[in-house]
This record gives structure tokens, C-alpha cells and sequence, in this order.
């Protein structure tokens, strides 16, 4: 059978049983006992809402006759919260006139199994409300992984221009609405091309995930470091003022160009130029703000590099 083939995969799934009636619990938990199934009962309206909230169950049978509240209200109540509201719910009762049915769908049930009991029915609507549950958390986790994976920097493992620019956009709106100061500093690898031309692309690969490394831990916790592109790396300095970012770019500076980087044919001295910018408000765009960083690195690099441009 299709359900057999099943069971294994669902083995640890917790469902949620909610019934008054002891022999409805026996006969539902002898049916799923096989499936090697995380298993919670409880006997009212309002515990089965409590329950659902707390541990999340991959799937709720729900008995409409409860004690303090019926199962329709929640139902209903469980399908209006963010929480709980993508949890599958089964209802189980002895009500079989068309009316109750449709209620239960009407307040959002997924579906109807009614007493007293056919097993094989049991299993195959169990089996398959637990299967889709399963693969539609699988498919939301793996959307939450891509997502993830399309803000990083494959190479250096920090975020990526996409993830900084969200970023930046937030710190602009923190600005306007509590007028938080911050602070963004552009550097880029001095001599990133001749490192390439003379020691090979492996070696500045390597040299690009040293400077990632050393960017990172010398920036403050509440700082973002990202990779901007090629030899350039963007560090945004949340609740910073310009003074505040020129010493924190000095700071990351003197880290990097006391790093030791070490290649095939020996130490390899390595530096940065530094653009320092400062976010003015009162309109002014993100692209302008990096414009400006950029300009004062240009500016450093034509001074023989290993600097910091504030202006």
C-alpha cells in the first residue's frame, strides 16, 4: 500500500489529538501506534488551542463536541493565528448531516472523517494530511535556504550586495524615523588586479577571504560587512557618526595591513583604501551615499593607498 510506503518518512511528525472520549483516543492511538508518531492529547477546546501554540503540531484531529469550546470555534480560532494557522486540522465526529461538514470546512478544516471509525479511511487521510504537510515544510525550508543563500558572498561567506543594500535601505529608514545617525565605509584591495596578474586567481581568492575574515572580526557586532564587488568590500556602521567611522575605519585599516598573509612564495604584504561616508537625510539616496565613499577611495588609492578619505 501507498500508506506502508509512507510511514517511515512520517516516523517523529507530532499530531495533535483532541477528544473527550476516551475510546475515540484508544482506537485513533491503536490505529496511528505503528507509525512511530510524536503523539499529544488533551480533552478541550481551549487546551487544544493552548497545545497548538506551544508545540506546533504537524497536524490536529479535532473532535467537534468539546467541553468550554467546540471544535469549530478552534478551528476557527487556530486558522486566524500567523502560529497555527498553516496547521492541518481533521476533524473527527459522530455529527454526519451534510450542514456539519460544511461547516467545518467553512471555518477552515482540512477534512472530515466521521465516527465511528473506518481504519484503512483513518490512515489513508492521516497519511496523506502528514505527507503534504511534510513536503510543503520542506519546500518553505528550502525557499528559506535559497533566499538565504542568494544574500552571500559564495567566496567570502559574508553578505552579498543584494543583503547590504537591504541593509542600507533599513539604516535610511531608522534615519528618517528616529533620526539614528549611520555610517558607511568603502574599501577596496590596493594593487587587487597585480595580485591576480602576479600570483594567480587562486591566490587572490585567498587573499579576498583573509580580508573578509579580518573586516569581520574587527567589526563591531552591530556593524554589517559585506562584499561589494571584486577587490571591495562595504562595512555599513549602524548609529555612527563621521568621526565615529573615520576611527573605526582606521581601526580596520591597521587590522589588515598587520595580517599576516601568507602564500606559495612567501609572506604577501597586503593593504587597503578606505572611503568614508556619512548618511546626510533630507532625501538623500543610498547609490548617492556610496558615490561619495567611493569617490574619497579613488581619492586614497591616488595618495599610494593604505589610507582612510573622509573628504
Amino acid at each position: 500500500m501507498v500508506i506502508d510506503l509512507e510511514v517511515e518518512k512520517l516516523s517523529g511528525m507530532k499530531v495533535l489529538m483532541v477528544d473527550d472520549s476516551p475510546t475515540s483516543l484508544d482506537i485513533l492511538g491503536h490505529i496511528m501506534g505503528n507509525w512511530g508518531l510524536d503523539i499529544s492529547v488533551v480533552t478541550d477546546g481551549q487546551q487544544a488551542i493552548n497545545s497548538a501554540l506551544e508545540n506546533k503540531p504537524d497536524l490536529i484531529l479535532l473532535e467537534v463536541r468539546l467541553p468550554r469550546m467546540n471544535g469549530y470555534k478552534v478551528c476557527e480560532i487556530l486558522k486566524q493565528d500567523d502560529r497555527t494557522k498553516a496547521i492541518p486540522v481533521i476533524f473527527v465526529s459522530v455529527l454526519t448531516e451534510s450542514d456539519d461538514v460544511v461547516k467545518a470546512f467553512a471555518v477552515g478544516g482540512n477534512d472530515y472523517i466521521k465516527k465511528p471509525f473506518e481504519e484503512k479511511e483513518v490512515l489513508a487521510r492521516i497519511g496523506t494530511h502528514l505527507s503534504l504537510k511534510k513536503a510543503n515544510s520542506e519546500k518553505e525550508q528550502l525557499i528559506k535556504d535559497l533566499d538565504a543563500l542568494s544574500r552571500i558572498d559564495l567566496l567570502t561567506k559574508l553578505s552579498n550586495r543584494i543583503d547590504i543594500i537591504e541593509k542600507l535601505e533599513y539604516e535610511s529608514s531608522k534615519f528618517e524615523r528616529y533620526s539614528k545617525d549611520f555610517s558607511v565605509i568603502l574599501c577596496h584591495v590596493d594593487r587587487f588586479k597585480a595580485i591576480n596578474d602576479q600570483h594567480g586567481h587562486a591566490t587572490g581568492d585567498y587573499v579576498l577571504k583573509e580580508v573578509a575574515d579580518v573586516l569581520s572580526r574587527t567589526a563591531r557586532k552591530i556593524d554589517h560587512v559585506a562584499r561589494w564587488g571584486g577587490g571591495e568590500f562595504l562595512t555599513v556602521l549602524a548609529e555612527t557618526k563621521m568621526l565615529g567611522a573615520i576611527l573605526a575605519a582606521d581601526k580596520l585599516k591597521e587590522a589588515v595591513e598587520s595580517h599576516k598573509f601568507e602564500v606559495g612564495t612567501g609572506p604577501l604584504q597586503v593593504t587597503m583604501s578606505f572611503g568614508v561616508s556619512n548618511y546626510a537625510g533630507s532625501g538623500e539616496q543610498i547609490d548617492g551615499l556610496i558615490k561619495v565613499a567611493d569617490e574619497f577611495v579613488s581619492k586614497a588609492k591616488g595618495q599610494g593607498g593604505n589610507c582612510v578619505v573622509s573628504m
